[in-house]
């Protein structure tokens, strides 16, 4: 049984922050993936450059 403790959590590509997926507010699809985002400027910044903050070698700027 699900609990206010069990929420399912994607991090987001730009910053590194964990979001809560069931009430994240800034999502886009890539290439068939969502991602999720903390807020709008992060997600504007992956939709213009997508493969920077995808790529393995990026660092999230929060870490």
């Amino acid at each position: 049984m699900a609990t206010d403790n069990d929420m399912a959590t994607a991090i987001d590509p730009v910053c590194g922050m964990e979001v809560d997926t069931a009430t994240a507010k800034w999502t886009l699809e890539h290439e068939g993936t969502t991602y999720y985002f903390c807020g709008k400027g992060c997600m504007l910044e992956f939709q213009d450059d997508p493969e920077k903050y995808l790529d393995p070698n990026y660092t999230p700027q929060g870490m």
